[in-house]
């Protein structure tokens, strides 16, 4: 696994090269693209005493004024979903993540929500998936 360099003060930061599941977005050599991974404050601690793997999953919403694609993430599979085929190796815990058929992120952050019982993800920084 190849870690960024920690350039700021904020959490430390690794780039991934996912594995399995065929990534869209893969080169010639049909290596996934790297994926920079943030993971804030106590969220590594949280994860791996849960088991030591976490899924991020896009739930795609539509109504009158189009589609919005919101990230769920939890340390415990989407109910009614296969668990995500694309692996992100990440310092202390496997990241597995579903990107509906949308790609990989350039940067997928992770943080601790408000009361510290669940993860919150962005996708490149945002709440929402941008196409």
């Amino acid at each position: 696994m190849d870690v960024a360099p920690d350039t700021t003060d904020g959490p430390p930061a690794s780039a991934a090269r996912p594995t399995g599941g065929g990534a869209p977005g893969a080169d010639a050599a049909g290596h996934a693209p790297r994926v920079e991974v943030v993971a804030g404050p106590g969220v590594r601690e949280f994860v791996a005493a849960r088991g030591g793997r976490l899924y991020v999953w896009a739930v795609e919403h539509r109504c009158c004024t189009g589609g919005l694609t919101l990230l769920e993430a939890d340390v415990s599979p989407a109910p009614g979903r296969q668990p995500p085929g694309t692996v992100l190796p990440v310092e202390g815990f496997e990241l597995r993540l579903d990107a509906a058929r949308r790609g990989l992120p350039r940067r997928l952050v992770l943080e601790l929500g408000s009361r510290g019982r669940r993860v919150r993800a962005y996708w490149n920084d945002c709440a929402f998936v941008i196409d």
